[in-house]
């Protein structure tokens, strides 16, 4: 961090202080969610167990598939588009048509990995047009005959679904995705998550008995889940962005030093509360040779 000033820092609550309660105005579950009910569905029903005016959630699954779902609760919904685009990881069983041997399935793998071109598949709602997405692994975790399961880390808005069938085509065969489930999804692992039972038990914990432990366990702070460089202001640069300013550089105490031109970065109490998402204007490093009053963040999203 480059540290530019020192100001004062009696707003925000740090993230480890909240209350339950504002927790659940301005959180994130992570959800294990089943298979049959939609991502819709299970963020519908998060919002009436809570009361929450408004609960979303980050990266839709498929009905039939299960796995990490993290839903987004009051506030926490602005945050959405920001964290869908994170990478995802998820374990897949796939079916072939016929048994293949264990060199077919490295093979097929292998030439699927790094920069590859998919087309939705016909069961998705979204256009289907031509596009690039980004595979980072492959990893063949089990194989029986004509079954394997592998292990898949992708970029956002890759199609599981759509690898299968290309890997088949490469082997020669047909195959098609049997089973699929998310474990990793917005940085939060299959570990961190509760089933929909497990947090209405815990919900009804505190709620009946005051007992708010268990709850905290399942109720993330935004700050531990969104991976932003931060910008640190002070109160009175914080009560000018409720008002709708953006940032000069006069207003910034202190910077990472690793922001550029164009890139999103968190604006933070210097208690550690995300106060905004905020489009850097200027490369950390040149915001020392500013004019005090030139901009260097534009406020994109308050909360």
């Amino acid at each position: 961090m480059l540290k530019l000033h020192s100001g004062e820092y009696a707003l925000g609550t740090p993230p480890g202080e909240r209350s339950v309660k504002q927790l659940l105005e301005f959180g994130i579950i992570p959800i294990d969610k089943p298979r049959g009910p939609s991502s819709h569905e299970v963020s519908s029903l998060v919002r009436k167990l809570t009361g929450a005016p408004r609960t979303g959630h980050s990266g839709t699954l498929d009905p039939n598939v299960s796995g990490v779902l993290p839903v987004l609760l009051g506030k926490a919904c602005k945050l959405a588009r920001l964290l869908t685009s994170s990478r995802k990881e998820y374990v897949c069983e796939a079916t072939f048509q016929r048994p293949v041997t264990h060199d077919e399935l490295e093979g097929s793998l292998l030439y699927l990995q790094g920069e590859i071109y998919q087309t939705p598949p016909l069961q998705s709602a979204v256009k289907k047009a031509l596009r690039t997405r980004k595979v980072y692994e492959l990893k063949l975790l089990e194989h029986d005959g004509n079954r394997a399961l592998f292990r898949a880390g992708v970029q956002a808005g890759t199609y599981i679904r759509t690898l299968v069938r290309d890997a088949g085509i490469i082997a020669g065969v047909e195959a098609h995705m049997s089973d699929l489930r998310r474990t990793i999804a917005a940085g939060i692992p299959l570990e961190k998550c509760v089933t929909l039972q497990e947090f209405s038990d815990r919900l009804w914990l505190w709620k009946e008995r005051g007992e708010e432990k268990p709850l905290r366990k399942c109720l993330l702070p935004p700050e531990s889940t969104v991976k932003l460089r931060k910008v640190i202001v002070g109160d009175e640069t914080i009560r000018a962005i409720r008002l709708g300013s953006d940032v000069a550089a006069s207003a910034i105490d202190e910077i990472d030093d690793g922001l550029k031109e164009g890139s999103l970065a968190g604006v933070f109490t210097g208690r550690g509360e995300l106060v905004a998402i905020a489009r850097c204007l200027h490369d950390a490093g040149k915001v020392t040779e500013l004019a005090e009053r030139e901009r260097v963040l534009d406020i994109e999203r308050v909360f």
